[in-house]
C-alpha cells in the first residue's frame, strides 16, 4: 500500500492519507538505505535479490503494474516504459502509487544508484484506481465496481504482452466469475498474476483476485518478520510473504526519496521474483513459477501457516528451484488432471497448517491436481484436518 491507511466504503478499498503518508526526503541525491535491525527481513531480501541478479535480471519480461498509473517520464533501468491504458478516466492523475511500484521493480535511469528489484524488465502501466485527492475520486469510488475494473485491467495486461501482472488493489464488490475467466485467460497465455492478501473492511471478506485460483497471494510482513495485521490477513489466501516495511523508490516528480510501505511493496517483491524466474526460465508455466517461489521460501516452523503462507520469498533460491522444475516435466496425476489445473488460494481462514519444508523441497514431481485428489492424498498421509484445509487451498501441490 501507499504510506498511510486504507479506509473502505461499501466494500470498496479507498486510499487515505496518500500524500500525508508519503515521505519525501528533503535532501537531494540518492538516498542511503534506511537503518534496519539485523532481523529485518528486508535486509536479508535485499542481499538475496542482489545475488539473484547474477543469474537473472528480468530481461525480456514485461511487468504490468495495475495501480494508479505510472508517470510517463519514468525510464526503467534496462527495459522500457510501454504505453499502457487508463481505465479510470479522471483528469489530472497524480500517479503516485503506480510510479513508486514501477520504479521499485524496474528502477529509473535518472537515479542510477537506486537499486531495482528486477532491473531488466519493461513496465506496462494500467491505471485501475485513482489516488486519494485525484479530481473526481470520491464520486468514482462511489459509482464504480472496482472488481470489474481490476478484471478489465488483467485482461488488458494479458492481451498486451505482460509476462507478470502485479495487481495493486483488492476488491470484494463483485462476483468472481468474470475475474476467474480473466485469470484463466492469463494462465492459458502463460502469464503470472500476483496480488496482495490485504484487508478490505466490513468483516474482511476474502480479497479478490488474491483469493481466486491461479493467483499468487502475498502476505505483508512487519519489520520483525511477523504478519503485519494492518496490511495482511491471516488466511490460506497467502501463498508467500514479503516485507512491507518502508521502501524507497522514485516518485512522479522524478526524484528519489519517496518512501512507501504496506502491501504494495510486499507484492512488488514477489512480482519481481516471478519476473526473474520468467526471464531465466521462460518455458515454465505460471503454476511452476508459483511452485518454485513456494518451495524455495524461508519456511516458518512447520512449513506453512496462515500468517505467512509458505514463508518469506527468496529470489535466489526461487531461481534454483525453477531450474529443477525446468529439468523435469510435470508428471500426470492419477486423476488425469495435468498442467492446466488451477492453483492458488481459495478463500477461508485457517488457524495453522503444517507442511514439511523438506518434503516440499524434495518432492520429485510437484504436480497439479484437483482439490479432491489432494484431499485423498492428505488422508493417505494421515494429515491433520487443518493441514488438509491448507492443502486444499493450494491444489497445485501434490504429495505424490
Amino acid at each position: 500500500m501507499l504510506t498511510g491507511d486504507r479506509a473502505t466504503g461499501r466494500g470498496r478499498r479507498l486510499t487515505a492519507l496518500a500524500l500525508a503518508g508519503l515521505v519525501f526526503a528533503a535532501a537531494a541525491g540518492t538516498p542511503r538505505p534506511a537503518h534496519a535491525a539485523s532481523d529485518d527481513p528486508q535486509v536479508r531480501l535485499r542481499a538475496e535479490i542482489s545475488l539473484a541478479h547474477d543469474v537473472a535480471r528480468g530481461d525480456g519480461v514485461t511487468v504490468a503494474v495495475l495501480a494508479s498509473g505510472v508517470d510517463p517520464r519514468v525510464r526503467p533501468r534496462s527495459g522500457v516504459l510501454r504505453q499502457g491504458t487508463d481505465l479510470v478516466h479522471l483528469p489530472h492523475p497524480q500517479r503516485i502509487e503506480g510510479t513508486l511500484l514501477a520504479t521499485l521493480i524496474g528502477g529509473d535511469r535518472s537515479v542510477p544508484g537506486l537499486p531495482a528489484l528486477a532491473p531488466g524488465v519493461g513496465i506496462l502501466p494500467v491505471r485501475i484506481f485513482p489516488e486519494k485527492g485525484d479530481h473526481g475520486e470520491d464520486d468514482w469510488r462511489e459509482n464504480t465496481n472496482s472488481c470489474e475494473v481490476i478484471t478489465r485491467g488483467i485482461r488488458y495486461a494479458v492481451d498486451h504482452g505482460a509476462g507478470v501482472v502485479l495487481v495493486g488493489d483488492a476488491c470484494s464488490d463483485g462476483t468472481s466469475r468474470d475475474m476467474e475467466a480473466a485469470l484463466e485467460r492469463a494462465r492459458r497465455r502463460n502469464v503470472v498474476v500476483v496480488a496482495p492478501n490485504e484487508p478490505i473492511g466490513y468483516g474482511d471478506p476474502p480479497p479478490m483476485p488474491a483469493s481466486l485460483p491461479g493467483v499468487i497471494g502475498v502476505g505483508t510482513l512487519a519489520k520483525d518478520g511477523t504478519r503485519w495485521p494492518k496490511y495482511s490477513l491471516k488466511s490460506s489466501v497467502t501463498m508467500v510473504s514479503a516485507p512491507g516495511t518502508a521502501t524507497t523508490a522514485v516518485g512522479p516528480d522524478g526524484r528519489s526519496g519517496w518512501t512507501f510501505w504496506g502491501s504494495q511493496p510486499a507484492t512488488a517483491w514477489v512480482a519481481a521474483t516471478a519476473a526473474l524466474v520468467r526471464s531465466k526460465f521462460p518455458r515454465l508455466t505460471p503454476s511452476q513459477v508459483a511452485q518454485a517461489i513456494a518451495v524455495s521460501a524461508h519456511h516458518p516452523e512447520g512449513g506453512y501457516n496462515a500468517d505467512v503462507g509458505f514463508g518469506v520469498v527468496n529470489p535466489v533460491q526461487a531461481l534454483s528451484a525453477a531450474k529443477d522444475f525446468e529439468r523435469r516435466p510435470v508428471a500426470p496425476t492419477a486423476t488425469g488432471v495435468g498442467d492446466d489445473a488451477h492453483f492458488g488460494g481459495r478463500q477461508g481462514t485457517i488457524d495453522a497448517a503444517r507442511h514439511d519444508p523438506a518434503l516440499l523441497a524434495g518432492l520429485g514431481g510437484l504436480v497439479l491436481v484437483s482439490a479432491g485428489a489432494l484431499a485423498a492424498a492428505a488422508l493417505r498421509l494421515r494429515a491433520a484436518r487443518r493441514d488438509a484445509e491448507a492443502v486444499q487451498a493450494y491444489p497445485w501441490i501434490s504429495a505424490t
